[in-house]
């Protein structure tokens, strides 16, 4: 990360972000990140009655996986949007409104502690850690996917590559990890959260989607497309579906994306 990334303001401006796509993100983007869940499930090490806590709980479409894998889940959540649907959607499962960064929970409390596509966005990821290993049981496993590097997310890109054509692609929310691979930046962070055994693995997923509208509806709610004016609009929509056209399949898009998958341990 950058020095010259003020962590408060990156924590408003995610915190905007994700409040604005709370309705629309199981319908879009929950799509490709239930992609990552099987992937959190074996990296984690998550049995049949396991205490999980998830953070970065979004709409709760991850916590209600891990639930259907006998976990016992409890999942956390800085917009109370968010938290609101999630609510909604699972009432089986406890959510909680609470910033990652000051867990509401005891030490020692959890088997498992899973990050799905959250970590590229922590405006401080070593504070976080640091949560994670207080709240893990000795020997609990943290287990984290984010996006792999940005050029290998192919639905991203048709929209990055429309919006570079038309607009500023740097007004794009964008965490300060997005797209960070390199083992040398976790692993110091890991290491001063108090995790060791960092594992980080590449694998490929595929987002299928039935339509491209639905693709647009999260993009254009996470970039805050609607702010812009409706001929610019217009123009980015219109690049953004020339650009996914190669990745159109039998009536469906197929958008092939790596992902980065982390693991460590609290000795």
């Amino acid at each position: 990360m950058s020095e010259a990334i003020n962590p408060d303001a990156v924590t408003e401006y995610e915190h905007a972000t994700w409040s604005r796509c709370a309705e629309s993100y199981l319908d879009t983007f929950a799509g490709l990140t239930r992609e990552a869940v099987p992937l959190l499930l074996e990296a984690a090490h998550i049995r049949s009655g396991s205490y999980v806590l998830e953070i970065g709980s979004g709409p709760g479409h991850v916590a209600q996986a891990l639930t259907e894998a006998g976990a016992r889940v409890t999942g956390v959540d800085f917009s109370a949007q968010m938290v609101a649907v999630a609510q909604r959607h699972y009432p089986g499962i406890t959510f909680r409104e609470a910033n990652a960064e000051q867990l509401p929970f005891a030490g020692n409390t959890f088997d498992a502690v899973v990050s799905n596509f959250v970590v590229h966005h922590l405006a401080r990821p070593t504070v976080v850690f640091q949560e994670v290993c207080r709240v893990l049981k000795p020997g609990g496993r943290f287990a984290f996917a984010v996006f792999g590097a940005p050029e290998a997310q192919s639905s991203l890109g048709a929209f990055f590559a429309a919006v570079q054509a038309h607009y500023d692609l740097e007004a794009l929310p964008h965490g300060p990890l997005f797209g960070v691979t390199d083992r040398n930046v976790y692993e110091p962070m890991i290491a001063a959260g108090g995790m060791a055994d960092l594992h980080l693995d590449t694998h490929d997923v595929v987002w299928r989607i039935a339509t491209l509208e639905l693709v647009l509806r999260g993009l254009w709610d996470w970039g805050n497309m609607a702010a812009l004016p409706q001929e610019l609009q217009d123009k980015i929509a219109a690049t953004t579906r020339e650009n996914a056209q190669p990745y159109a399949r039998s009536g469906q898009f197929l958008f092939p994306h790596t992902v980065l998958l982390g693991r460590a341990v609290k000795p």
